[in-house]
């Protein structure tokens, strides 16, 4: 009797093993997982495996938005201001090993709704010539900015800064090699580096769409180095 609970204890060690050694290629589902954060200074922690490692999310802009300007700048109204971050900013945190490498961030899925319409805000722009979703990537476990003020929401990060910025526009998209070439926008020489190599270290991944309600499968791709 003693031997067949032992067998059955031991039968049942051996499938919780063979269940939790099972991965699909989805390393975060809001779904079933729970909201990412939209705090900056605890992203949610997401584990990389070798392979592909899929984030399944939805960001939707807080009710407030703005057509705004600051002082120094243009008089005229063209910066487009959203507050209330949290609801429409996903913020990852990974950590890789010395023989981990992420290859890619592949955008495989992406459906955008306008929230705050150009009807509203004329800042915005119509949503076919928007840029995008803003991303970026800095070899931290946070990311120190805010949108308490228009100042703060325009400033990029200074105690944890960016290694990549590029913008989410469509299906296909490598992420991984928008960080690599010059940002689209004027202003942000030197961020962006052809060489930036995501290896051995802590990182964090920043999400933030503001004027749109967007759903999308991000892939982070990771290979095995020597």
């Amino acid at each position: 009797m003693k031997k067949s609970i032992f067998a059955l204890a031991l039968g049942l060690v051996f499938i919780a093993c063979d269940k939790e050694d099972e991965y699909n290629g989805i390393a975060w589902n809001e779904a079933t997982d729970g909201e990412l954060s939209g705090t900056m200074s605890s992203p949610t922690p997401i584990t990389l495996r070798n392979g592909d490692n899929r984030i399944i999310a939805t960001s939707t802009p807080a009710s407030g938005a703005q057509c705004t300007t600051f002082e120094g700048g243009t008089p005229a109204p063209v910066i487009p201001f959203f507050p209330n971050h949290e609801s429409y900013t996903d913020l990852i945190s990974f950590t890789l090993s010395a023989n981990q490498r992420l290859i890619g961030i592949k955008v495989e899925a992406l459906e955008v709704t306008p929230v705050h319409s150009v009807d509203d805000f004329p800042c915005v722009g119509q949503l076919d010539l928007q840029m995008g979703a803003f991303t970026a990537i800095n070899n931290s476990n946070q990311i120190d900015w805010n949108s308490e003020n228009v100042i703060n929401f325009i400033s990029l990060p200074n105690q944890h800064p960016l290694v990549g910025m590029g913008f989410a526009k469509a299906v296909g998209d490598d992420l991984l090699a928008k960080y690599r070439q010059d940002f689209p926008l004027p202003g942000y020489e030197g961020i962006n580096t052809p060489s930036l190599d995501v290896t051995d270290g802590t990182y964090t991944f920043w999400w933030k769409e503001g004027a749109n309600q967007a759903s999308y499968t991000l892939n982070f791709m990771v290979e095995e180095t020597n």
